[in-house]
């Protein structure tokens, strides 16, 4: 069975120095913001956000590096059935490039990456909208091309895993997110599992879990900035190679410090610019985390059928 599962809560991104590759390829725990904010019924809210990233893994002849720049479209919705809202996330990679074990680019490549579809269903409510827990879940689809390879690079018939906009695999992830709304201040809670696949060729990218705590602080009159602050973990086992063997550069445990600022130009228009800096590390291997920067655009439409 394919479940459909999580987007923590609300902030995301990294700032720090450059990243050595982890088990995360092409995706964040923390890039949804459907555990924390999600429109009105029968309302969608259309965004578009920016990611930077850059990444390094391993050491010596296996050294290989990693900087891209992706938009991530999203179109969220809830439907006219109580507490629950749907997310669908289209990433697109504006250029992914590739760095060699001498440092210099030796592939770069852009398009499509993997699409997924993640659900919220608020279980249960406490002090009327005070307090919510929430079930999430995300299903990532294999849409994103993961047959590339680099002519002249790369051996003949053998695509390198860390080069493709897809990883060729169906994952799922499931979680729970816990609100506090005590206007104008909230505070939130997840923790999360993820399961990918493997793919045609035998790789698999490690299983991970992720953990989110935050806080958001609403400020000035007009209520239309605000802050929030988070402490953000994710654990991920190691990654297995086409050979069968463990990947002994990934995979790991670390920490992230997170810092958001959002502010609403109107009632329907809000900006959002995130940083995500590891703090805590204890990674396999040669592995090296850097910092990620998220801006984003969100525009939410009125419920169908309003004026």
């Amino acid at each position: 069975m394919r479940f459909i599962a999580l987007s923590s809560a609300l902030a995301f991104a990294l700032l720090s120095r450059p990243v050595l590759a982890c088990s995360v390829c092409g995706c964040d725990p923390t890039g949804g913001n459907l555990g924390l904010d999600r429109p009105a019924e029968s309302e969608m809210r259309l965004s578009i956000e920016d990611r930077y990233l850059a990444k390094e893994s391993g050491a010596g002849d296996e050294r290989e590096g990693e900087k891209e720049d992706r938009l991530n479209l999203r179109v969220q919705y809830s439907p006219p059935i109580p507490r629950l809202s749907l997310q669908l996330d289209v990433p697109i990679y504006t250029w992914k490039a590739h760095y060699g074990a001498t440092g210099v680019n030796d592939d770069t490549n852009q398009g499509l990456s993997d699409v997924s579809l993640t659900a919220r269903y608020e279980l249960l409510h406490f002090g009327g909208w005070t307090h919510v827990v929430s079930l999430l879940g995300t299903v990532k689809a294999p849409t994103g091309p993961n047959n590339h390879i680099a002519v002249g690079i790369d051996e003949p018939g053998i695509p390198d895993e860390h080069k493709q906009l897809g990883t060729g695999t169906w994952d799922e992830t499931l979680g729970v997110s816990y609100t506090y709304g005590d206007f104008p201040t909230v505070a939130y809670a997840s923790v999360s599992a993820r399961v990918n696949g493997t793919n045609s060729r035998g790789n698999h990218f490690g299983n991970a879990i992720f953990a989110d705590v935050g806080v958001r602080r609403t400020v000035l009159e007009s209520k239309r900035l605000y802050f929030s602050l988070d402490a953000q973990g994710r654990n991920a086992g190691k990654d297995t190679t086409p050979d069968r063997v463990y990947d002994e550069n990934s995979g790991g445990f670390v920490g992230y410090a997170v810092g958001t600022v959002g502010f609403a130009f109107t009632e329907n228009l809000l900006a959002r610019f995130v940083l995500q800096v590891p703090v805590v590390k204890q990674l396999n291997g040669v592995q090296e985390e850097h910092p990620v920067y998220f801006l984003a655009l969100a525009y939410d439409m009125p419920a169908f059928g309003r004026k």
